[in-house]
């Protein structure tokens, strides 16, 4: 324990030591090319084909259109009154007729 209690002593006068002398520090000329230099050397990072991030741009691209599509198609349906009363309730209501037990068996 007394062993890292003085390595953490020596690393805190050292950061201390390095952080008070940055204003005493003279930075040459040629620090923004040896800057650059060093970035060059890490070269680009490495891209894969990413399929989900060019279905994700896709898809945003398309929404506006989509909406406005879908608010033009609802507008025509209900001003044209594309779909006949008669054949949507028909579709919707089922046989009120109540079966029962006797008639469910009878073949």
């Amino acid at each position: 324990m007394k062993n890292l209690q003085h390595r953490y002593e020596a690393l805190r006068t050292i950061l201390r030591e390095a952080y008070f002398g940055k204003e005493h520090v003279e930075v040459g000329e040629q620090w923004q090319v040896n800057a650059m230099r060093r970035i060059r050397a890490l070269g680009p990072i490495p891209s894969g084909a990413n399929f989900f991030l060019f279905f994700e741009q896709f898809v945003w691209r398309l929404t506006p259109a989509t909406c406005i599509l879908i608010f033009i198609f609802a507008a025509l349906l209900f001003k044209l009154d594309f779909t006949p009363e008669y054949e949507v309730f028909t579709s919707l209501i089922c046989d009120t007729e109540e079966l029962s037990l006797a008639q469910l068996f009878e073949f």
